[in-house]
């Protein structure tokens, strides 16, 4: 075979590997687990398609107290060593946290150890314990929080790990999980020394201007220099924990997010930078349903996210990971087609690890609907969602296995000028949490990010110390947003960065001023010296586009259509996740901004892959609101295999109007009789009492009378509630859990008459109502017990029933392949 050909069996998907997969957040209730119900649990995840878990140990269930394992007991670490061991005989992987809840801490933790606050009272410094606790804490992990500023706390609280976990057949956990700041403290006992140590000066000669007495500008200026050690020292607790953790053979998971430092050092310093999101976002794809008794007030930040995949970009790592769809609907209300184009959004801003949030540990026996976590999307085979989970889990593997893949290929580096936040004379700690973006979404980097997303531009946010330490070089061009204040180290890189001919590109103008207090007016002199050494290319905003793209960064012109991706390199080209997140169907001719000789549309969907009708550095693309493709480009070779269809309406929709027999297959608490309808309405209607508290599947039966004369066929299911599995013939043919609830389905008709059959799975909405209709105790769990999306007391008694089922209406559209061959296309 020529070299330069490539066979159609080299474009398949890749075989998935076990952290292609998804994992969930598995709470441990009362760690009142055992071995038979573990492995239970791991083998259900494991057939549904998932990766692995992460376990977090917390308060109990009521009734199960002589079951209740203390946290880093023999009998714990023997549970969760198999754990382990059973993960890695089924091919998947478990992490842990090291603690209970969250924060870290327990009763290993002395006052002096403890999460700090200070105060300056009658010219006097005085420092007490903050007053948080371990939250949600499990049997044993009851305690004070560790001091998150302490590098020798943090030492002291891995101590009581090591024992219990140095048996020799013990097994240890991929990974260790730190979970997002939620510490109170903004002191520890050696922040006066290493303050002097790091900002030069001594912090207790400036202690009422640190406590905001005295001039505005100096306020500034100290706090500042407070808050950068704070973030300093917050970055050596880490690394302590994730040295210790490297130590036992364990990578780490960090959630960065919350604390007062500079996220991308935190996120970068542990093995897998961890984002999260929480509550639901306002999507433009119609038919998206975001009732408002069912979600909460936060918003999902996707650019908040992408600090997370930033920090990995820059620092080299491949794993990025999201907490993921906590809270994106009220409990049994989340449907998979709410949940998926919250993660497209998430593989959009550079997450390639997903973690839903989560699935409880729950024994086999135990009454429906289980055991439950307060905040959980109920990812879980109790939840009816689960049955056709799997086909959500296969679309993420299938994505993850290209977006773990190859490298990174964002031209831009965006730094991000941290010093501005923490000049304020409000406050003390300035924590930088999901729940109030305004530091990001607010700022002059925010407002720059957004406009490089707008314009087509790849783009990772940048810290001083990474430019610092030359993390910038492999970008075409560094952004400098309109900047207040920057050290004096950061711009000397900026400099050295664009003697080698690397462009630097600041907006509006010049860097102003420098950070902190010590010896300002000498470091604001190096400053304006530096300035004056060279030319600087500094640009209006509505000029940036133009900047960039005469330095080299590629612009994709796909985002003028209203469509959004994310571009990585591999070997022979590229691969691009292109999604449309928009209300309008794109069907047109797409430049792209790499060059390619040939390319490969893939669907994460439906895992069907085709050679791209394509002309130069153009190709077609047909792309619904809410559907994603995969592009694979090769920039050299030329691809051969069966071409990816263009397809046309070729007349109007065939209604499938004749009778359904709908019969109840899989559910509970009991299946309904069995119904025959015409018109096509919530089963909730036109069934028995028994399908007013149904969760589960119905499988709906007609045959539809397909004529003769069409390329292919378009099946549309109009609305379903909520997920379906098509058969044509006896044979599957299509999942559909999201929008669009159509496919292309022409080759498995036959002119004539076919049998048509659809099973539809429903919320478990109106089954948890009934329980609460009839006053059923299954809310059994300690401490914060049961709430729902805005931690009111859960309780389901007055939902109005949830519809379910297929409400149709189902149509087969004829449509015309009008595709050209590829090889004409290139003449």
């Amino acid at each position: 075979m020529n070299k330069e050909v490539i066979a159609s069996e080299e474009l398949n998907w890749p075989e998935p590997s076990t952290f292609n997969r998804p994992g969930t957040y598995w709470w441990w209730m009362g760690s009142a687990v055992d071995k038979e119900n573990i492995t239970w649990n791991l083998e259900t995840m494991r057939n549904a398609g998932m990766g692995g878990a992460t376990i977090v140990p917390i308060y109990g269930v009521k009734g199960f107290e002589n079951q209740y394992l203390q946290h880093l007991s023999p009998e714990f670490v023997q549970m969760a060593s198999h754990a382990f061991k059973e993960a890695e005989r089924l091919g998947m992987w478990v992490d842990m946290t090291t603690g209970t809840g969250w924060p870290f801490g327990g009763p290993m933790i002395s006052s002096r150890n403890s999460d700090t606050t200070v105060a300056f009272n009658n010219g006097k410094l005085s420092q007490r314990f903050s007053g948080r606790n371990v939250k949600r804490a499990a049997p044993g992990g009851e305690g004070k929080a560790v001091n998150p500023y302490s590098e020798a706390a943090m030492a002291s609280y891995l101590q009581h790990f090591d024992k219990p976990f140095s048996g020799e057949d013990i097994a240890m956990p991929r990974a260790m999980y730190h979970d997002s700041f939620e510490f109170e403290g903004n002191w520890c006992r050696e922040l006066p020394d290493e303050f002097r140590k790091r900002r030069g000066y001594d912090l207790m000669n400036h202690l009422p201007e640190l406590f905001g007495k005295g001039d505005a500008e100096t306020v500034a200026r100290i706090k500042s220099d407070y808050r950068e050690t704070l973030s300093d020292l917050h970055l050596d607790y880490l690394t302590t924990w994730v040295a210790w953790s490297e130590s036992k053979g364990c990578t780490t998971r960090n959630q960065a997010h919350g604390s007062p430092s500079n996220l991308l050092d935190l996120y970068a310093a542990s093995g897998i930078p961890e984002t999260e999101i929480f509550g639901s976002t306002p999507f433009r794809i119609p038919g998206i349903r975001r009732d408002r008794e069912d979600i909460a007030k936060d918003i999902p930040q996707p650019l908040i996210n992408r600090m997370a995949s930033s920090a990995a970009h820059v620092a080299g790592r491949q794993l990025i990971a999201a907490e993921t769809c906590t809270w994106v609907r009220n409990h049994f209300r989340a449907a998979l087609s709410q949940v998926k184009p919250e993660i497209d959004q998430l593989f959009l801003n550079g997450i390639n690890h997903i973690f839903f949030h989560g699935t409880c540990y729950s024994p086999k026996n135990a009454p429906w609907p289980g055991w439950l976590f307060y905040a959980s999307l109920e990812y879980n085979p109790r939840n009816s969602i689960w049955r056709d989970a799997p086909l959500l889990n296969a679309y993420i593997t299938r994505c993850q296995s290209i977006l773990q893949s190859g490298r990174p290929d964002n031209d831009i580096a965006l730094y991000w000028p941290v010093h501005d936040i923490w000049h304020n004379t409000e406050g003390m700690q300035q924590k930088l949490t999901v729940h109030q973006p305004q530091w990001l979404n607010g700022s002059t980097a925010g407002r720059t990010a957004k406009n490089l997303e707008a314009d087509g531009f790849g783009f990772d946010f940048i810290s001083d110390r990474q430019l610092v330490a030359g993390l910038g070089h492999p970008y075409e061009a560094v952004v400098v947003p309109v900047t207040g204040h920057m050290p004096l180290a950061t711009l000397e890189k900026l400099l050295e960065i664009a003697d080698t001919g690397q462009s630097v590109v600041f907006l509006d103008h010049l860097p102003a001023d420098v950070p902190g207090y010590h010896e300002l007016e000498k470091r604001r002199a190096k400053l304006k010296r530096l300035l004056a050494t060279k030319e600087l290319q500094v640009v209006k905003a509505e000029s940036l586009k133009g900047a960039l793209e005469n330095s080299g960064a590629r612009r994709e012109p796909m985002v003028d259509l209203g469509l959004n991706y994310i571009r990585r390199r591999h070997d022979t080209g590229y691969h691009y996740f292109v999604a449309n997140m928009g209300h309008r169907p794109v069907d047109a001719w797409i430049e792209l901004g790499t060059a390619c000789k040939s390319l490969v549309i893939m669907d994460p969907r439906s895992a069907e892959s085709g050679v791209a009708p394509q002309k130069a550095n153009r190709f077609h693309l047909q792309l619904k609101p809410g559907e994603t493709r995969i592009l694979r480009t090769f920039d050299r070779r030329t691809v051969q295999g069966s071409q990816w269809p263009t397809v046309t309406e070729q007349g109007e929709p065939l209604p499938v109007n004749g009778e359904w027999k709908i019969r109840f297959v899989d559910g509970g608490p009991v299946l309904p009789a069995d119904i025959k309808v015409k018109d096509l309405r919530s089963w909730t209607e036109i069934g028995d009492r028994e399908t007013l508290r149904f969760a589960g599947t119905a499988r709906y039966c007609t045959s539809v009378n397909v004529p003769a004369g069409t390329d292919d066929w378009e099946i549309d299911l109009g609305e379903v509630r909520e997920s379906a599995r098509v058969f044509i013939n006896g044979k599957e043919v299509a999942g559909l859990y999201s929008i669009p609830y159509s496919a292309r389905v022409g080759r498995f008709l036959k002119t004539g008459e076919n049998l048509l059959e659809i099973e539809v799975t429903n919320l478990s909405a109106n089954r948890i109502r009934d329980l609460d209709i009839r006053n059923v105790n299954w809310k059994i769990f300690r401490e914060i017990n049961f709430v729902d999306q805005k931690y009111r007391s859960f309780d389901a008694s007055e939902w109005s029933l949830t519809p379910s089922g297929l409400l149709g209406p189902v149509t087969l559209t004829p449509m015309k392949n009008t595709s050209e061959s590829c090889d004409e296309l290139g003449r």
